[in-house]
């Protein structure tokens, strides 16, 4: 067998990166306070009496930052040790975007599983082969009704469900999650992180009707905009899920973890726009897969040794790819009819 041709070893990948695992909280914490706090910064010069231009800027740029704080929210799957910083992140991201743990934390935990990865079993996999189009531009659409399905998700059906308890057990894991793949149900949450949930659920629910305080002030200027915010940031995400992640061929049965990185993509690429759509390690998912333990920090590290042990030519390098545009290429080749 050729060099090119042999399969990665998951242990020579743990062996060529383990001393990367330890996530290092000081750069957690910096990275995160000073994306959501400049980015709410921007939010509120958006709102001020300044020129069209400059609070247009303001705002996209917000949105940009704001992207990049949410992101962490797939940091906390795989770093779930980080208590606090869970803690932080809720305060600065997930309860003022509506957007807390609890939407993404029942979809992941099958992601990563090989029995479940790329079956209808996985909520972050969509079947788009032979109807890319389709599924595309209903992902574009629903981002549109995001806001107000959040909305709804915390302002009524948080507090519905403590008087009509079939809300809690049948609507809501239906209703509004993180799930690429729509309809979708959503698992129930692991006991050990159910009242932890339960709170920062309740905290989304007080935001929620801190925005229709707002809207009854006479300062329904600041939702809308919040609402544009949201519907951006999914849009954000939405494109950077087409040109970076997965090629989104669906099967009847889960992959092992050497077959969910083949079926994912490395964006090897510091160009603005990779590091603008792909923020916290986002650009490296096909090593992901291979290597869900490493914090977002060590991807680099971990993607330019692999690159180097490897033979030109490996499976390894044949998932990378030098640029976005070709990480749209690569599904869509993937994906047509044809292929």
């Amino acid at each position: 067998m050729d060099a090119t041709d042999q399969p990665i070893n998951q242990r020579f990948v743990q062996r060529l990166v383990d001393d990367l695992r330890t996530p290092k909280a000081s750069i957690f914490f910096g990275d995160l306070i000073a994306s959501a706090g400049l980015g709410w910064l921007l939010f509120a010069n958006a709102l001020g009496p300044w020129n069209g231009f400059f609070r247009g800027m303001s705002f996209v740029v917000a949105a940009f930052l704001l992207y990049r704080a949410l992101a962490f929210i797939h940091e906390l799957f795989h770093q779930q040790s980080m208590a606090k910083f869970r803690f932080v992140w809720h305060v600065l991201a997930g309860v003022p975007l509506l957007i807390p743990f609890l939407l993404y934390l029942p979809i992941h935990q099958n992601h990563h599983s090989s029995k479940a990865y790329g079956t209808k079993e996985d909520g972050e996999y969509e079947h788009f082969k032979g109807r890319a189009r389709l599924a595309i531009a209903k992902l574009f659409a629903l981002n549109l009704a995001l806001p107000l399905a959040l909305w709804v998700r915390f302002a009524l059906l948080t507090p519905l469900a403590v008087l009509h308890s079939p809300i809690r057990t049948q609507m809501i894991p239906e209703f509004v999650h993180l799930a690429l793949r729509l309809p979708f149900r959503a698992a129930d949450i692991k006991e050990s992180s159910r009242a932890e949930a339960f709170a920062i659920e309740w905290m989304c629910a007080v935001f929620s009707w801190g925005l229709v305080c707002l809207c009854v002030l006479g300062y329904g200027e600041v939702v809308l905009l919040w609402a544009a915010l949201v519907i951006l940031i999914a849009t954000l995400n939405t494109i950077r899920t087409l040109g970076a992640t997965h090629l989104y061929v669906e099967g009847a049965e889960g992959r092992n973890a050497r077959e969910q990185m083949l079926d994912s993509t490395n964006l090897d690429s510091r160009s603005p726009l990779a590091l603008l759509l792909c923020p916290v390690g986002l650009r490296f998912h096909a090593l992901h897969h291979i290597a869900p333990y490493l914090p977002y920090h060590a991807l680099p590290e971990a993607h330019h040794r692999l690159m180097q042990a490897l033979p030109q030519g490996s499976e390894y390098h044949q998932l990378t790819v030098p640029s976005f545009s070709q990480g749209l290429q690569r599904l869509w080749r993937a994906t047509s009819e044809r292929s």
